[in-house]
C-alpha cells in the first residue's frame, strides 16, 4: 500500500528530488522507458529487451524497477475497497495475475510486486514476494490484528547470491525522477518502515521482534532522500542528552527538536548548545526538562537562500525514551 498521506507529501518529495539527483534514475533510464512505451511492447518483447540490451542482472532488476514505476499507477479505489472489507473477486485477479496488471496498467502493492516477480523469473532471477506491515508518521506502530490498512507487499531478488529488498510500490509515489531508494533498499533501512510477516526477510543477522521493531525509531525516508545519510541517535551522560547526527551536505537542511509526553503535543527542547565535530552535529540539553517517559519528534526546515524562506516538514523522527 501506498501510506495515506502520500499524496500531500508528493510535492514534497518531488521538490526534495531536484536537490538530491543521485538518488533519482538518470534521463537515459527515463528516455529509454518512454521510447519503448510508444512501442507498446508485450511482456515478452520487454523481456526480450532487457535481456538482448541490458548487461547483467542487477541492472536488468533495475530497468524493471524504474519500468514499473513510471508505468503502474497505484489503484486507489481498490485500496478503499480493501480497506472497507469489499475487496471483490475481481480485484483478487486483477492483483495476482500479472497479466491483468500489466494489462490494466493500475495495481495496489501485491499487483506491484506479482509483476515484478514475473519479469525476475522471466530472467532467471530468483524472487519472492514478501508480505508484512509498513510504519508511518500516521501509523508508527505496528499492531497487526488492528494494521489491514498498513499491510503491505514487496519483493526481495537474489542477484550475485545476495538477497536485494526492492519496493516498486513505493517507488511509484514519485511522478518525475523515481529514486533508486527503494531498490535495494538496505537492511538496516527497510526495517525503519517495513516489517515482515516471515522474520527472516528482514535479512538481519539478528530480526527484531515486533516489539523491538515498534520501540525503535522511526524515520519517514525523506530524511534519507534530503541528504542525510545515518540514523541519529540519543546518547547521554550523567547531566545531558546527546542528540547526534552525520551533517548532511546539503547545509540548507535544519533540524529541529522537540519532545512531549503522549505523542501529540510537543514542546521546543530549551538550552540546547549545539556542537559541531568530525562531521557530526551535538545538540547537548539538560535532562531535567525531559520526563522520565518522553516521546522526541524530529522535523525538518528547508531554507531557501534565494526566496531567504523556510519550509518546514513535520514529524520526519519519531522515538520515545
Amino acid at each position: 500500500m501506498l501510506p495515506p498521506i502520500m499524496k500531500k507529501l508528493l510535492a514534497m518529495l518531488i521538490l526534495l528530488l531536484s536537490f538530491n539527483q543521485s538518488w533519482s534514475q538518470t534521463t537515459l533510464t527515463k528516455n529509454i522507458i518512454e521510447e519503448l512505451n510508444k512501442k507498446n511492447l508485450s511482456l515478452p518483447e520487454l523481456i526480450d529487451y532487457a535481456k538482448n540490451n541490458i548487461a547483467n542482472d542487477i541492472e536488468r532488476a533495475r530497468f524493471f524497477y524504474h519500468w514499473i514505476s513510471n508505468n503502474i499507477e497505484y489503484d486507489f479505489e481498490v485500496k478503499d475497497r480493501l480497506d472497507s472489507s469489499i475487496y471483490t473477486e475481481e480485484d483478487y485477479i486483477n492483483n495476482t495475475n500479472p497479466n491483468k496488471v500489466f494489462e490494466r496498467k493500475k495495481a495496489v502493492c501485491a499487483g506491484y510486486s506479482e509483476l515484478f516477480k514475473w519479469f525476475m523469473l522471466e530472467l532467471n532471477i530468483e524472487t519472492v514476494i514478501v508480505s508484512g506491515y509498513i510504519r508511518h508518521l500516521t501509523n508508527p506502530y505496528v499492531e497487526p490484528e488492528l494494521d489491514q490498512s498498513f499491510s503491505h507487499a514487496w519483493n526481495v531478488s537474489k542477484i550475485n547470491d545476495q538477497w536485494l529488498i526492492i519496493d516498486t510500490t513505493w517507488a511509484q509515489q514519485f511522478e518525475t525522477n523515481v529514486p533508486d531508494f527503494y531498490f535495494n533498499i538496505s537492511p538496516k533501512n527497510a526495517i525503519i518502515t517495513h516489517f515482515p510477516s516471515d522474520n527472516k526477510w528482514q535479512l538481519l543477522e539478528k530480526p527484531l521482534t515486533l516489539t523491538e521493531f515498534n520501540a525503535s525509531q522511526y524515520l519517514d525516508p525523506l530524511y534519507f532522500l534530503t541528504g542525510f545519510s545515518e540514523k541519529p541517535s540519543l546518547k547521554q551522560d550523567e547531566k545531558f542528552y546527546y542528540f547526534v547526527y552525520k551533517n548532511n551536505p546539503n547545509k540548507n537542511w535544519l533540524v529541529r527538536l522537540q519532545f512531549g509526553t503522549d505523542s501529540i503535543n510537543y514542546q521546543s527542547v530549551l538550552g540546547i548548545e549545539v556542537i559541531k565535530q568530525d562531521g557530526y552535529t551535538y545538540y547537548k540539553f539538560d535532562k531535567k526538562q525531559i520526563p522520565e517517559k518522553t516521546a522526541f519528534k524530529v522535523d525538518l526546515n528547508n531554507f531557501n537562500e534565494e526566496e531567504q524562506t523556510f519550509t518546514l516538514y513535520e514529524n520526519i523522527i519519531l522515538f520515545k525514551i
